[in-house]
């Protein structure tokens, strides 16, 4: 696997772990790569339990917008062209890569600590619990940099905390601490500061004392109660995503974050 992605497995447990703490365990090409690679690999060789987690102080910052990552490099052409076509389907094998993760047939809990932003939320949403440590943080600030929430987001956070609350995160991109994110449902529960993987590890544990079949059979039923339609929500989403890219905004907003400025809209 990636040196960006640690995957180790005791007895019944995986713990998937994004591993880039210089950058916040932004997401790069490679590391959107393992993990839909990881994700498809345990459709196959399924665990009990996946534990979604971050290295150091954060679990995952969104995407990486350094202008070393290659993906940054892939779709600015065909934002100057203004290539939908091509757009969605960039997007849409980025969803792809989450949907992996949110595809394994095993209760996926992810264990976050400090940011959790972006793409990093929208990555947390594939989870089917969520265990925030008392210093983390959640936003939505993609509109800020001329792009949409569109690996997801406007589809998963919507269900988890309501239309209304999902536009104030996804709208304003303004941030939450974690206790409010627990009060809108988007966290299960929050803990002390650096003990969310610890206490995931305890609800692991609670899993795997159940029986397997009985485990896998509720999951699928509770998946599917939550996951009907969405196909169409999230095809509307990625060509909402490609649309305004194609705007060109996000030029700016890009220029605007290396600058440490405010972007003119």
């Amino acid at each position: 696997m990636a040196e960006t992605l640690r995957v180790a497995r005791t007895g019944d447990i995986v713990e998937v772990t994004l591993d880039r703490p210089s950058r916040r365990n932004a997401l790069d090409k490679t590391l959107w790569d393992a993990l839909r690679i990881e994700g498809l690999r345990l459709q196959d060789r399924i665990p009990r339990v996946v534990i979604l987690t971050g290295s150091a102080e954060h679990f995952c910052s969104g995407m990486d917008l350094s202008a070393d990552n290659p993906l940054l490099g892939e779709i600015a052409p065909l934002v100057r062209n203004g290539d939908t076509y091509r757009l969605t389907e960039v997007i849409g094998g980025l969803k792809n890569a989450f949907g992996a993760i949110g595809r394994i047939p095993a209760p996926v809990i992810a264990a976050i600590e400090g940011a959790c932003t972006g793409g990093g939320l929208e990555l947390a949403l594939t989870a089917d619990i969520r265990v925030a440590g008392s210093g983390a943080f959640f936003s939505m600030p993609e509109t800020r940099f001329g792009m949409v929430p569109d690996v997801g987001g406007t589809v998963r956070l919507s269900k988890r905390v309501g239309q209304s609350r999902a536009a104030q995160l996804i709208l304003t991109g303004e941030k939450i601490d974690a206790d409010t994110a627990a009060h809108w449902g988007l966290v299960n529960e929050v803990v002390d500061a650096g003990l969310a993987l610890a206490r995931a590890r305890e609800i692991a544990q609670s899993i795997v004392r159940g029986a397997p079949s009985a485990t896998r059979q509720a999951l699928i039923a509770l998946r599917q109660t939550t996951e009907l339609d969405d196909d169409a929500r999230f095809r509307l989403e990625t060509e909402a995503g490609a649309r305004a890219l194609v705007s060109g905004e996000i030029f700016e907003g890009l220029e605007a974050f290396a600058q440490k400025r405010e972007p003119r809209w």
